[in-house]
């Protein structure tokens, strides 16, 4: 049986990348961690609440301080949609449903590539929205060399990939750096783990080398059978 608190019990971290960037490999070294269930990619799931909550809040505002409506207009009771409440609703969902949190858990969350301009527009708002409706969240920014993304797998096949890789990194690394947002860089990935040292520091937790080495050293894959191998660390973290 599934053992959960309310949304509020727990921490969260999103992982914010395109595709190819190592974000799978990421998630690994998060879910490494004590406490932490980090999931899969879900379609933008969560980037589809964040638009019709803010869709309602548009109605909302429209109609602020209105009292009601007659029933001949037609934004009948539109002044008395409770927005709070409905964003509450849609994050215990989310968190029910998708996250599914179990025994034991303590911070949740998703990696998601989605997040190229094609994807997403209102990147500024989208990331707000996170930060206000999971009050103690953080974003941990992926990111990999654009000109190695743009020949691995499927990338290799898209037209100006490297430009279009390279456009949603720079709009990304635009992004400040702060007690809430932390860029992670694939490529500066070594035997020193001073970068996911950093990572843990950020997050406050406690740093384990050899839980993060075994980490590396396991395969990690957008395809489900090819991640149950290993493989020597000293031939890359891809």
């Amino acid at each position: 049986m599934r053992i959960a608190g309310p949304a509020g019990d727990f921490g969260y971290v999103f992982v914010v990348s395109y595709g190819r960037s190592g974000s799978t490999l990421l998630m690994g070294l998060l879910n490494a961690i004590p406490g932490y269930r980090i999931r899969g990619e879900n379609y933008n799931t969560l980037y589809r609440l964040y638009q019709a909550d803010a869709a309602v809040a548009k109605a909302c505002e429209k109609f602020a301080g209105t009292e009601d409506l007659s029933p001949q207009s037609s934004w009948y009771g539109t002044p008395r949609i409770r927005a709070h409440g409905y964003r509450a609703d849609l994050i215990a969902a989310f968190v029910n449903n998708v996250l599914r949190p179990e025994r034991g858990d303590r911070v949740l969350g998703f990696k998601e590539i989605r997040y190229t301009p094609l994807h997403m527009t209102d990147l500024d708002a989208y990331l707000t929205f996170l930060l206000e409706a999971f009050p103690r969240a953080r974003i941990i920014i992926n990111h990999r060399d654009p000109a190695a993304v743009a020949r691995s797998a499927w990338w290799a096949d898209v037209r100006d990939a490297e430009t279009k890789i390279r456009d949603a990194d720079e709009r990304l690394l635009a992004i400040p750096a702060d007690d809430r947002h932390f860029h992670f860089f694939y490529d500066e990935i070594d035997e020193s783990l001073d970068n996911i040292r950093a990572l843990h520091r950020f997050l406050g937790e406690k740093f384990d080398a050899a839980a993060v080495r075994q980490v590396l050293g396991t395969r990690y894959s957008p395809y489900p059978a090819a991640a149950q191998t290993t493989k020597p660390a000293s031939s890359g973290y891809a």
